[in-house]
């Protein structure tokens, strides 16, 4: 069994699930069917981390697939940071129903070796960094014994191998935040783009005034979109920009400035919760918007046009009102037609 690593037991976090609805269709096109899945094991997983200042950040994986694969599997873990910079690489060997709790500021690979978890490589610390993970499974050569864990140069990917989550806590106003990691086959199957053009991304919030801690994350990608000999995973899309409108409780819809991504977004929602020096916030100061509604993402696009191919957008609301902290995921409303 793995020991725990990297917690940080003295973090105060407080965890409110919320289940928030959006208008999500349903038919033949229903919401990202056959791609994405957030409950059952993937190849692949994406989710945020953020190591900035005030803040603390782990990602957990836990190997529940894979059943028929009686040795350790390999999992690459690649860190972008916000700016699409490529950071780190390094790779987890996980036995049969193994977890993993990583601290990107104490990130270092590690194998099995006769059934002893060992640390191999430098310690990387991605202090002062936040963007995207990515976690691919791969198959491992696990040697005559069975039980050791070696990455072999031509890897085989894995499906339906791991799954996982994230946090993120503000350690100066003592908020925690965490939602389920986002999954995909790791043949890079993404939902069709065309569901961003009009109904786009809709994502949940509480009354941005009454917020005391807020970031919308954006989390653009593209497949292949990895880096060298890791070029055929999931990787971050740079330069995105969509159209954004705030549609308050009483189904009244407020245009705003479009938003300019370029990577990994992490916005506050409004000025009431926007940091000196930090990101923009979303709803300008000019706009007064009292209450719980939807945040709306659409028409997003690049400098080439309207994203096509297998490239796609996803995003959260991590927010707080004094300690209670939630995260809402965007909600994607179907608007294709329905295949005869």
């Amino acid at each position: 069994m793995r020991k725990t690593r990297g917690m940080v037991t003295a973090l105060t976090t407080a965890a409110i699930t919320a289940c928030i609805a959006s208008c999500i269709a349903s038919g033949a096109h229903a919401e990202l069917g056959g791609t994405v899945t957030r409950t059952e094991p993937a190849g692949t997983l994406i989710m945020p981390f953020d190591s900035t200042k005030g803040k603390a950040s782990f990602e957990h994986v836990s190997r529940i697939g894979a059943a028929e694969i009686p040795g350790a599997i390999a999992t690459h873990w690649a860190y972008w940071a916000n700016d699409c910079k490529h950071l780190a690489d390094v790779f987890i060997c996980l036995t049969p129903r193994d977890t993993v709790v990583v601290d990107p500021t104490a990130l270092h690979a590690e194998v099995q070796t006769k059934g002893e978890n060992q640390s191999v490589g430098p310690v990387i610390d991605l202090s002062g960094k936040r963007g995207l993970v990515v976690v691919t499974a791969y198959q491992a050569d696990n040697g005559s014994s069975g039980k050791d864990c070696r990455v072999p140069d031509q890897a085989a990917p894995l499906d339906r191998a791991i799954v996982g989550s994230w946090t993120i806590a503000n350690t100066q106003t003592s908020t925690g935040y965490g939602a389920d990691a986002i999954g995909f086959p790791t043949s890079g199957v993404l939902p069709d783009p065309a569901i961003l053009a009009d109904g786009g991304i809709r994502i949940p919030t509480y009354d941005p005034s009454t917020l005391t801690d807020s970031a919308v994350i954006v989390l653009p990608v593209k497949y292949p979109g990895g880096s060298g000999v890791f070029g055929n995973e999931v990787g971050p899309l740079n330069k995105v920009t969509c159209d954004s409108a705030f549609i308050d409780n009483l189904e009244a819809s407020t245009s705003l400035p479009s938003l300019a991504f370029k990577c990994v977004g992490f916005n506050p929602i409004s000025s009431t919760t926007a940091q000196d020096g930090g990101d923009p916030p979303i709803i300008p100061p000019t706009f007064t918007l009292d209450s719980s509604g939807l945040l709306q993402l659409s028409n997003c696009r690049t400098s080439s046009g309207p994203l096509k191919g297998k490239k796609f957008i996803f995003a959260y609301h991590a927010e707080a009102v004094g300690p209670f902290g939630t995260v809402a995921a965007g909600k994607y409303t179907n608007l294709l037609p329905e295949s005869d």
